[in-house]
């Protein structure tokens, strides 16, 4: 009786050695869209204990959270002659009392925000302050759209998805800046972590997934899958690296793809106080966001 051996080192017996470092570049991202004004402003300054913590809105902790705690979202406190009536009100300064809180002291008692910046003269706000209120400003008038690149919703917003995840034959897959699938992979199912601020998620409409090897969609054999809304969600991190439940997923057969091509995700979700299905990621959305929703085969 013989036996082969292997010469080999198992590589996971070398608890130094990492994987390899993906080295695939992401575009920046544009400091005046709405990532950029939570990644730089929000959440950096105004996020901070006894202020918008999530204890009074603005909420500024997540994006989702400041998304819809700003836009089109109805104030608390107003200016003298109220004349204001949203927080965020898309392509108009002047209807916007967040631009206003940025600027002045609307009562004489209320102070200018940050407050945190006004009380500090060695905050970041303060030696920034002219190129954050120049990207603010260009969200607005842009139209105040979301991390995807929508268009908010007449008084109800669009759904939104915060995370992603990804498992292949069971195991979970690699997820820097997109879905790696390791090479010979059966079966993959993707998680997606959807949110809605008025509609219940069971009354979705409209629930689809759509393939395509075209990252702007521009064939039309992109392959269509059902996605399914989980009875009981599962908990993973979201794409702000926060535990989140995910509530919906699909499957799809990894091996009838070619190994040697990224494929582009988006879903399509249908809320029934919207006229237009919502899709996520869609043309106009950062390049960053395109890739989030993407695979690869990897060795």
């Amino acid at each position: 009786m013989s036996s082969c051996t292997k010469d080999e080192k198992n590589p996971f017996d070398d608890l130094d050695n990492f994987p390899p470092e993906d080295t695939t570049q992401i575009e920046n991202i544009d400091p005046a869209s709405f990532v950029g004004l939570h990644q730089n402003i929000f959440k950096p300054t105004c996020a901070n204990s006894g202020c918008h913590d999530g204890t009074f809105e603005p909420d500024f902790r997540t994006i989702e959270s400041s998304y819809n705690t700003l836009v089109l979202h109805p104030i608390v406190k107003n200016n003298p002659a109220e004349t204001y009536e949203y927080r965020v009100k898309p392509a108009s300064l002047s209807e916007s009392i967040l631009w206003l809180r940025l600027n002045e002291d609307i009562d004489g008692i209320s102070g200018i925000m940050p407050l945190d910046a006004f009380y500090d003269p060695d905050s970041e706000w303060n030696a920034n302050k002219a190129e954050h209120l120049s990207n603010i400003t260009d969200w607005i008038m842009n139209g105040a759209l979301d991390m995807f690149g929508n268009e908010p919703g007449s008084n109800n917003q669009q759904p939104g998805i915060s995370g992603i995840y990804a498992e292949a034959d069971g195991n979970p897959c690699n997820l820097n800046g997109r879905i790696n699938v390791p090479l010979g992979s059966q079966q993959v199912t993707v998680w997606f972590a959807v949110n809605d601020l008025e509609s219940s998620l069971s009354t979705l409409e409209y629930n689809k997934v759509k393939m395509s090897g075209k990252i702007d969609f521009v064939d039309t054999t992109a392959t269509e899958y059902n996605l399914q809304l989980l009875g009981s969600p599962e908990t993973h991190a979201d794409f702000q690296n926060n535990a989140t439940e995910f509530n919906h997923k699909f499957s799809f057969a990894a091996n009838s793809f070619a190994s040697d091509s990224t494929y582009y995700m988006r879903v399509f979700l249908k809320d029934p106080l919207q006229i237009d299905t919502t899709q996520i990621p869609q043309d106009g959305s950062q390049l960053y966001i395109k890739r989030n929703f993407s695979w690869v085969f990897v060795n």
